[in-house]
């Protein structure tokens, strides 16, 4: 059950399950994750180019390398968050 969670996996080691639940069931999620890998694979690119534009594109994809991080901690913590119901007194 693979949806293109590899590198937020490899960013959240120890929220890999969570991240596989979480894509399992979320359809934004899964597309967050997606957006996430390629994101960092565009920052890799532009890392390396010899092209004029390079360190603008560069900047642009480390922002958003670093946006998408922050949604993607959030469902995390959002998902280990337990709700308790509390009963009424008597």
């Amino acid at each position: 059950m693979d949806y293109d969670t590899r590198f937020a996996k490899r960013i959240f080691p120890a929220s890999a399950k969570t991240i596989d639940s979480l894509a399992a069931r979320d359809d934004n999620f899964r597309e967050l994750c997606a957006d996430f890998s390629i994101a960092d694979e565009l920052r890799r690119k532009w890392e390396t180019s010899s092209a004029a534009e390079r360190n603008e594109r560069h900047a642009e994809c480390l922002e958003l390398v670093e946006t998408l991080r922050n949604e993607i901690e959030a469902a995390l913590e959002s998902a280990s968050v337990i709700v308790v119901k509390l009963l009424p007194r008597r």
